[in-house]
């Protein structure tokens, strides 16, 4: 019973990401998202009480997502450009498999429907990075710039980045572009 509770809740917030990224938060009402996702309206709202939880637990849900990727990205060998370069790599290429993810990233994450609070909470998520980038900071092989503001420019650079990849169809092109993107954001924030 439990798994087809989570197989429902998995199936709206899906849903929910599929609808937000191509209509908006305004032009999709919850009875759409239900309905797509093949519950009842009533259930959506067992899960979520209200379509701002609905948002906030699927920003929370990406979020927990890429951090966990690129965690794993931070523990690999070497020096700091390639510990970096693959820490960009592993959050490109998951971005490139879930480009709606990226794009609700983009759409959501500043606007109005997710609170301080949860922002904050997905935040939490990549605080090892900026642990990483003061270390790198004190070691001089990272620019001098506050932490924040250094992860904050390589986010936007990569979601962008990430975005323009998932327009190309053909795969070296997107290679392409998401290594020569990755290596301009680093030659921005590693010393010379």
């Amino acid at each position: 019973m439990k798994e087809q509770l989570t197989d429902k809740r998995k199936a709206i917030l899906d849903t929910a990401l599929t609808l937000f990224t191509e209509r908006g938060f305004h032009g999709t009402p919850t009875s759409l998202i239900a309905q797509d996702a093949g519950v009842a309206t009533g259930t959506l709202f067992h899960y979520f009480k209200t379509k701002e939880e609905l948002i906030e637990s699927l920003y929370l849900d990406i979020k927990k997502e890429a951090g966990t990727v690129l965690n794993d990205a931070g523990k690999s060998k070497g020096d700091w450009r390639k510990k970096l370069d693959n820490i960009c790599m592993a959050y490109a290429e998951w971005g490139l498999k879930n480009a709606q993810k990226i794009h609700f990233m983009q759409q959501f994450c500043y606007s109005p429907f997710i609170s301080k609070a949860t922002h904050q909470e997905g935040v939490s998520n990549f605080l090892f990075l900026i642990d990483q980038i003061t270390l790198g900071i004190k070691e001089g092989v990272i620019r001098d710039y506050p932490p924040e503001i250094i992860l904050s420019i390589m986010s936007s650079g990569l979601m962008t980045t990430i975005l323009a990849a998932a327009r190309e169809k053909d795969p070296q092109k997107q290679h392409d572009i998401l290594e020569q993107s990755i290596d301009l954001i680093l030659y921005g924030v590693l010393q010379k």
